[in-house]
Formats: structure tokens, C-alpha cells, sequence
């Protein structure tokens, strides 16, 4: 039979590995794959080859289109756009992390800092 000081110290013990689980999933934000599925706002991951990348013409924004997904990148001028535009070639494969989003109608991934944008 166990002591009052050994069942309170259990009791500590397991309310301390819940929290730890707890904390780890509920806080460990790794992004989910693109797919058709995913809702505007929802923070995504996609791998692909880049087939074509253009600067806009106003606002010097760029435009990043990944091959496999058929899927559009924006990176903002603020957020790293020239950045990315000089290190990524066409042909190369990236890893990008981004937020969904709706432009015209058209789905995009919405790149929030140039170190979203990994060359693999």
C-alpha cells in the first residue's frame, strides 16, 4: 500500500508527462501538405520543381509556379521576394512553407519569409 506523499508524488508525475504530451502536440506547428483539400489560411508545406518564375510587374512581388502541384507561390516584396528570385533557378527543387490563399479566384501559397523558401 502505497503512502500519502508516494501517491501525491504519482500524482505530480503524471500530471507533469500529460502536460508534456499535451504541450507537444498541441504546440509543434509542422505544417500539412499541400492538397485540393487544404482552406484558405491554413499554413501548408509543398515539394516540387520550380517550371517558371517572374517578378510582377508593379510591386516587385514573385511569382513562383511549382510543376508537379501546378501551384502558384507569392512572395511579397517585404517578405524576400528579390532574395528568393536571385537564389532559385528554374529546374530547381524547393521545399516551401506558406498560408493558403485565394487570389482571383485561383488558389496560391503565400510565402511569409524567404527562409520558407528551402532548395532541396
Amino acid at each position: 500500500m502505497m503512502q500519502k506523499e508516494e501517491k501525491v508524488v504519482v500524482v505530480l508525475l503524471v500530471m507533469a508527462a500529460l502536460s508534456l504530451i499535451i504541450g507537444y502536440f498541441g504546440f509543434s506547428s509542422q505544417p500539412d501538405a499541400y492538397s485540393e483539400d487544404s482552406k484558405p489560411g491554413e499554413r501548408v508545406q509543398v515539394e516540387g520543381t520550380v517550371f517558371s518564375k517572374q517578378m510582377t510587374r508593379t510591386g516587385d512581388n514573385l511569382i513562383l509556379t511549382i510543376s508537379n502541384l501546378n501551384i502558384k507561390v507569392f512572395v511579397s516584396k517585404n517578405n524576400g521576394a528579390k532574395e528568393v528570385y536571385d537564389s532559385v533557378k528554374t529546374g530547381d527543387r524547393v521545399r516551401i512553407t506558406g498560408k493558403v490563399q485565394e487570389y482571383k479566384n485561383a488558389r496560391e501559397i503565400s510565402v511569409e519569409s524567404a527562409k520558407d523558401v528551402v532548395l532541396l
